[in-house]
C-alpha cells in the first residue's frame, strides 16, 4: 500500500514560492462536495502543509501530523463504509490532519489543558490548510463523523502511530464550480452579537 505522509515534526525552510497572506482565501474558503478530475498540482498543496505549520503553537510543541492518502487508503476506507463509497469516489484529495501530544489525560483523552492547547493548534493548522488552497482556486471539506468511519480506523489505513488522534479528514480537490461562485451559509450571529468590547 502506497500512502503518502507528510509528517512535519519540526518547521521546515519554507522553499516554496508561499509568500501571500493567507487571509486573502478568507472570502473564498467554502465547503466543496463537488470536484472535478482536473489535479490539484504537488505545489499547492506543499504550500498549504507549509501555511499548516504556520499555526499558533503555545511551548513550540508541534503537535501536528498530516497524512495525504493516495488511491490504496481511499479504497481502504470505502472498504469500511460501502454505502458511501460512490461518495468517496468523487473526492480526489484526502489530508488527514492527526494530533500528536504527550499531554493526554488519565484517560487517553484532550482534556488536558496543555492536550487542548495542541488540539487547537491542529485546528488552526487544518483552517491554514484549507486557506492556503483556497488561495490557489483549490477546494476543501472538513469532514469527521460525516465519513460513518471510526477515527481510530482511519488512523491505522494512514498507518499512523498508535499514539496520534485524528483530528480532522480535509476532502481537497478542483471544485466543480469556481470558489467564487459559491455562497458562503447565512450565519445566525453577527459580529455585533458575538464581540464585547470591554473597556
Amino acid at each position: 500500500m502506497k500512502i503518502t505522509a507528510v509528517i512535519f515534526a519540526a518547521l521546515p525552510a519554507i522553499t516554496s514560492a508561499w509568500t501571500l497572506s493567507i487571509a486573502q482565501g478568507l472570502p473564498l474558503r467554502r465547503s466543496v462536495a463537488k470536484f472535478t478530475d482536473v489535479k490539484v498540482s504537488g505545489d499547492a498543496v506543499t504550500k498549504a502543509a507549509e501555511a499548516a505549520l504556520m499555526a499558533p503553537n503555545h511551548f513550540l510543541s508541534e503537535p501536528t501530523r498530516m497524512y495525504d492518502l493516495g488511491p490504496e487508503a481511499v479504497e481502504k476506507l470505502k472498504g469500511l463504509n460501502a454505502d458511501k463509497a460512490n461518495m468517496f469516489s468523487g473526492v480526489p484529495g484526502w489530508m488527514i490532519f492527526a494530533l500528536k501530544t504527550e499531554h493526554l489525560d488519565d484517560n487517553g483523552g484532550i482534556s488536558a489543558k496543555l492536550a487542548l492547547e495542541d488540539h487547537a493548534t491542529v485546528a488552526c493548522a487544518a483552517q491554514n490548510f484549507m486557506q492556503s488552497l483556497a488561495e490557489d482556486g483549490v477546494g476543501t471539506k472538513w469532514m469527521t463523523g460525516a465519513l460513518g468511519i471510526d477515527p481510530t480506523e482511519i488512523m491505522k489505513v494512514a498507518g499512523a502511530p498508535a499514539d496520534e488522534k485524528m483530528v480532522g479528514m480535509i476532502w481537497y480537490g478542483t471544485p466543480a464550480k469556481p470558489l467564487e461562485d459559491l455562497k458562503a451559509p447565512k450565519r445566525k450571529l453577527s459580529v455585533d452579537d458575538v464581540l464585547t468590547k470591554v473597556a
